[in-house]
């Protein structure tokens, strides 16, 4: 009977894996009495905590955006991309390997067909004893090695593992580039918003420039005050080429994404609003994590492991290959046609290995430690799971508690500028006052521009680092179907 190894390696990896996860998430513990099991749930961290907060949002997630341009660069993506088609290569090259190990199951049947002749060249006297001979044989050639001791199965279930390792790469590949693409096209997009308040900040210093100016002119102002506008202006322009660089290096990346030349994207120079960050609940799912692609991938690979250790350790058993050739032969004796006749040819060969130098325990000892190697991968990517999820989360919340805060502040400035310009229309206030408000608006809505795009770009790794969704904060948002 056939002990699963990797199984067993397995329970101890998710077992230390549940140990982190109840170390990270704090100090809760279940009521006394309650079994140890309880305790550990008790212990989770928030995004493994199943509330029914609303269902789960996965697959084609970004299309509740309504952009369009992000809808075509995706799909465009996801047919042409490099790293997509790499993955697929391997899938491909994984299922051939399934058929071929699967093939080691099956008989092997060959046709055969020869031909032989011999011509001595001798008289007739001499011929009786060393005949001229043409033989013509057909025929069937059959062997099958019988897996009694399971090497063959193990080797075909190890293949069909590394079969739905490799469909786990592919289907990471995808979420890696939907992930990258994202990112690239928020960035952009924010960028764009921020090329659009710093040209209006600019305006608004270069008239604050203008009346010091004037002032300094009507003895109001001093060198030092146009000094400190000029300063404020060139600080303000400074900021153009980095986000100017950063609109063209994000263009670039997505035109190699979507495996295009540099600047097919000519639609992307039209900027468009910056859009505003889905709503996520705080539960998650535990089969949000298990569904990753890394931990599945893993976790197959894990088993590949498993099974090659057991082929190697069938290696010490015997081997039984049975074969038979069948068919039939014409013969010509010193030109006598003796016809057509029938032949087969049955046997059967049990072989025990005896003496190997050491070769089949090597085998088993290289098999031990790939195994090894497979049980702490699974361990580290699990608990890489657990950190990109949490840290996943920790970003996405302290950047909504950034952007409440952000909005009181625009929302306080909006206010100081009407009063201000109340203050100016009355006569109260200099035009300089307004004008220094209005800078701070301004700022402060570059400020909230760049928090937006930090948020959609944390709802990026969000989707990523939870395999390709979400717990959605809304009851009643449609589940998208996953990409294939």
């Amino acid at each position: 009977m056939r002990i699963d190894v990797s199984r067993h390696l397995r329970r101890g990896a998710a077992a230390i894996a549940a140990a982190w996860v109840a170390a990270l998430s704090g100090c809760a513990t279940a009521p006394a009495g309650a079994p140890a099991a309880a305790a550990g749930l008790a212990s989770q961290p928030a995004f493994l905590n199943a509330d029914g907060a609303g269902p789960v949002d996965e697959g084609r997630w970004w299309t509740r955006w309504g952009d369009p341009m992000l809808d075509q660069l995706i799909d465009a993506a996801l047919a042409a991309n490099h790293d997509v088609r790499i993955a697929l290569a391997r899938v491909q090259q994984a299922r051939a390997g399934t058929d071929a190990a699967t093939a080691r199951l099956l008989p092997s049947v060959n046709a055969v067909g020869a031909r032989s002749s011999t011509e001595t060249g001798y008289d007739p006297a001499v011929r009786t004893r060393l005949p001229d001979i043409d033989a013509r044989r057909v025929a069937l050639d059959v062997s099958w090695e019988i897996d009694l001791f399971g090497a063959a199965r193990a080797a075909r279930n190890a293949a069909d593992a590394d079969r739905l390792a490799a469909e786990q790469g592919q289907r990471g590949a995808q979420l890696a580039v939907i992930s990258e693409v994202a990112r690239q096209y928020w960035t952009l997009r924010g960028a764009q918003a921020r090329v659009a308040i710093v040209d209006a900040l600019v305006a608004s210093q270069s008239e604050t420039l203008r009346l010091t100016e004037l002032r300094r002119a009507a003895g109001q102002a001093s060198d030092f005050d146009v000094d400190r506008a000029q300063a404020e202006l060139a600080t303000t322009q400074a900021a153009r080429p980095a986000l100017r660089t950063l609109i063209a290096a994000t263009q670039y990346r997505l035109a190699t994404l979507t495996a295009r030349a540099p600047g097919a994207w000519s639609a992307l120079d039209a900027a468009a609003p910056q859009a505003e960050p889905l709503p996520v609940g705080t539960g998650q799912p535990a089969e949000l994590l298990r569904r990753r692609p890394d931990v599945m991938a893993v976790d197959s690979q894990l088993r590949a492991a498993g099974f090659r250790r057991d082929e190697a350790a069938a290696n010490r058993f015997p081997r039984l290959v049975l074969s038979a050739l069948f068919g039939r032969q014409w013969t010509e004796w010193n030109a006598l046609d003796f016809g057509a006749a029938r032949f087969a040819n049955v046997a059967a060969m049990l072989a025990l290995p005896l003496y190997s130098g050491g070769r089949i325990q090597a085998g088993i000892d290289a098999a031990d430690a790939r195994e090894q190697e497979a049980v702490a991968l699974y361990e580290r990517t699990l608990l890489q799971a657990l950190e990109e999820v949490e840290g996943s989360l920790v970003a996405l919340r302290n950047q909504g508690v950034r952007a409440q805060d952000l909005d009181q502040s625009v929302a306080a400035r909006e206010r100081a500028l009407v009063r201000a310009r109340s203050l100016y229309r009355e006569g109260q206030a200099d035009l300089l006052v307004v004008l220094d408000v209005e800078r701070g608006l301004l700022a402060a809505q570059l400020d909230r521009a760049t928090n937006r795009t930090d948020q959609l770009l944390a709802l990026v790794q969000l989707y990523r680092a939870l395999g390709g969704g979400w717990q959605a904060a809304e009851s009643g948002v449609s589940t998208a179907t996953p990409a294939s």
